[in-house]
């Protein structure tokens, strides 16, 4: 059995600082690296793009159907294939050119993005592209990973990776919460989306000039069956590795229960709009404020340098749910006749703006937590299943949240969410001491 050492407060946050320094000084050289800047500016701008798009598309699907439901489909239409797919990704990738495997999607995904501009109204085309559009997102994720050491020397891959992590970080406040928003509200969303598919064709040219990537050469044993359910084998590593260690166990239910969250908000955004008497392209009135909570959050964990990673996360995670209650309370009181609405509305920003900076405080807190505590030696498999966790795990809620809202209201699904959250929260606070560490080799 072997030790956890815990790490001091003060020293975890003292060292992300000198990380975040360290980060900047280090992107010097990257930044004079064309092939790198290119595959960025290919991530940035695919990403940034999908974002808004997302946002683009739950406005124009709940302005046409006024049906939660719809939104809910239209969220299984991109994430479902992502959930199920994704863990076989790397098998073709690992076959194929990476450069191709970056052209060819990012090309479809300009001309369905183009499809989906002009479908309009027509939902059910609109959700049939939306699912083209989630298959080469699955191809698109490896590739650009697997493109990165490619085109970096091995001394700066780690900077390399920071600036990714970051970019990913950033294209949901960018994307969803600020730049989507305004342009919908000015030009509309099938303006939007046609903004989109130019950033996916911009992508596809930067594309053609990255160096070609042809697949390692590997031996003939390689190429067995037995390759592809190796994805599925490190998953059920993963898994083992959680469930033997309650440290690296607590920050991915945090993680997976803020997108719970954030995944309900997201489906029931334009229902709560209307409640307190906006339109649903109006959405941006509360998702703006809640973008800017997100990055004020996060700028705030520089003030908590004596709290554990892990005490923040799980506060700040009942604070989220603490906040989506009150969101739904004040939803469903400017719903009530007699002119409500209006004077809530302040009300329902401030706590927009609130739950934004709780949830970045959630995850900025959860995934430092988690890093800590997991063994470099199944970080890889660890992260698999994260990702595959809280894919799923926003899935079904984004998907069970519609057909119930319909049949119940939005504040009120809200609300249960809220409590669950607050509930898990409360859990995990009251949760004992770590077990043990498990490296792969004892898996």
């Amino acid at each position: 059995m072997l030790d956890i050492r815990l790490v001091d407060a003060r020293a975890a946050h003292a060292g992300a600082d000198a990380d975040a320094r360290a980060l900047a000084a280090a992107a010097t050289p990257l930044f004079r690296n064309r092939d790198f800047l290119r595959l960025w500016f290919v991530a940035a701008a695919t990403q940034v793009g999908g974002h808004m798009a997302l946002y683009a598309m739950t406005i124009l699907v709940f302005s046409t159907t006024r049906s939660n439901t719809a939104v809910s489909a239209l969220l299984m239409t991109y994430m479902l294939p992502q959930v199920l797919l994704s863990p076989f990704a790397g098998v073709i990738i690992d076959r194929v050119d990476l450069r191709w495997a970056m052209i060819a999607p990012n090309a479809v995904r300009a001309a369905l993005m183009v499809g989906l501009a002009l479908a309009g109204v027509s939902v059910p085309i609109l959700l049939l592209l939306n699912v083209g559009i989630s298959l080469t997102s699955v191809v698109l994720m490896p590739a650009e990973g697997s493109m990165v050491p490619r085109v970096v020397p091995a001394d700066q891959l780690e900077t390399a990776l920071g600036i990714f992590n970051l970019t990913f970080q950033a294209s949901f406040a960018v994307g969803f919460a600020f730049a989507g928003p305004l342009l919908v509200v000015v030009f509309g969303p099938s303006a939007v989306l046609g903004v989109v598919a130019a950033f996916y064709v911009a992508a596809t040219v930067v594309c053609i000039g990255l160096p070609p990537a042809p697949p390692e050469v590997r031996p003939e044993d390689h190429l067995r069956r037995s390759d592809a359910i190796q994805p599925v084998r490190e998953l059920l590593d993963g898994f083992r590795a959680i469930r033997a260690n309650l440290e690296i166990e607590r920050p991915i239910v945090v993680q997976a229960a803020a997108a719970a969250g954030a995944g309900v908000l997201g489906v029931l955004g334009p229902a709560l709009a209307i409640s307190i008497g906006l339109e649903p392209a109006q959405f941006a009135v509360v998702i703006l404020p809640l973008g800017a909570g997100v990055v004020i959050g996060i700028l705030g964990l520089r003030r908590l340098r004596r709290t554990s990673h892990r005490r923040v996360a799980e506060l700040s995670l009942m604070a989220f749910g603490a906040l989506a209650i009150s969101l739904a309370l004040t939803a469903a009181i400017g719903s009530l006749p007699g002119g409500f609405a209006t004077s809530v509305l302040p009300f329902v920003i401030g706590a927009a703006f609130a739950a934004g900076a709780a949830y970045g405080m959630t995850a900025v807190s959860a995934q430092t937590s988690l890093l800590e505590a997991m063994p470099s030696d199944v970080r890889g498999r660890v992260f698999g299943v994260l990702a595959s966790i809280v894919s799923a795990v926003a899935l079904l809620t984004s998907v069970v949240a519609g057909p119930v809202a319909d049949h119940l209201s939005a504040p009120v699904v809200v609300a249960v969410v809220g409590l669950a959250i607050v509930a898990v929260a409360t859990g995990l606070t009251r949760s004992p001491g770590p077990r043990t560490t498990v490296h792969a080799s004892a898996l």
